[in-house]
């Protein structure tokens, strides 16, 4: 076999700008966990926000009878949207922490108004609700790959 005329690099040069051109977290991947998230904050909705008294209060139930409590069908409303934007390729990163806020807000207001007891009595769903709220606001930007020079 005839030799190349150029001089061979070493591969740990090859290895370092190869990893340096790849991103840290691939577009599929952040797609996919935004999708869980969401969906995690959607199902949280039905499923028991709350016991009181041994009954189970779901964030519909707390949405139709609680007046104080109106918005918080903007849990679920924010969620499917982010997760409808993420299935059509938008880039949605305030969206998606905007609506992993909104457990948090909530959550807040009823601390204010109920007092440290609440987190005694919150159930499945309220605490799917604000892990998923958590994973929307932390999952991390696609960091667009570099070209190396």
């Amino acid at each position: 076999m005839p030799e190349s005329n150029q001089p061979k690099q070493p591969k740990e040069k090859i290895v370092s700008t190869t990893a340096q051109s790849m991103p840290a977290f691939t577009p599929q991947a952040q797609r996919t966990l935004i999708s869980v998230a969401a969906t995690a904050v959607i199902l949280s909705f039905i499923l028991p926000w709350v016991n009181i008294l041994g009954s189970n209060i779901s964030g519909m139930d707390i949405q139709k009878n609680f007046p104080s409590y109106r918005l918080v069908w903007l849990v679920p409303v924010s969620a499917i949207i982010t997760l409808l934007l993420n299935f059509a390729g938008q880039n949605i990163n305030l969206l998606r922490r905007l609506a992993g806020l909104c457990p948090f807000v909530i959550l807040a207001y009823a601390l204010n108004q109920t007092g440290s007891d609440l987190l005694k009595i919150i159930s499945v769903g309220g605490w799917l609700a604000l892990i998923g709220g958590g994973a929307l606001i932390c999952i991390p930007n696609v960091r667009k790959p570099t070209n190396p020079s």
